[in-house]
């Protein structure tokens, strides 16, 4: 299972929120697009249903942007997949079918079950905090590579 590419924008985006917002400042729509060489018009688009439906928030005007109103880590990366991807992607049969069960399986069933019931652990455990630190060690990375001339 693939992440859409809204939740993968989502996901990188709102860790950069909460790392700025660690070292006490709002972030802007322009700095997030630029530092995470997304698209602009696309990355407000997913930022602003984020703050409607109560993810972080946002202030306008000089000083403003986008910030957390709760901790990092009370927001699990399953959070951020339910808000905007819904989990249909962790009951969905790897072939196809409609009606794939433990009762009635498909050939890829246990194989898939498997990894999407880890999948599932993964996203409910690890939270927006994990992330953060994880980046901190310096390990680990929400920014693209780009090739020194």
């Amino acid at each position: 299972m693939m992440l859409s590419k809204t939740t993968e924008y989502a996901l990188r985006a709102v860790v950069y929120i909460a790392m700025g917002n660690a070292d006490g400042h709002k972030v802007g729509i322009k700095e997030i697009a630029k530092e995470l060489d997304l698209p602009v018009h696309f990355i407000g688009k997913i930022l602003q249903d984020l703050v409607r439906k109560n993810v972080f928030s946002s202030a306008k005007g000089p000083g403003g942007g986008f910030y957390m109103h709760r901790p990092a880590n009370d927001i699990s990366i399953l959070e951020i997949v339910r808000t905007i991807d819904g989990l249909e992607a962790f009951k969905r049969c790897g072939m196809g079918m409609k009606q794939c069960s433990d009762k009635h399986p498909c050939p890829l069933h246990n194989d898939i079950k498997a990894y999407r019931d880890h999948l599932l652990k993964v996203f409910s455990t690890k939270t927006i905090q994990d992330l953060v630190d994880s980046i901190k060690t310096g390990k680990y990375f929400i920014t693209n590579v780009h090739d020194e001339v």
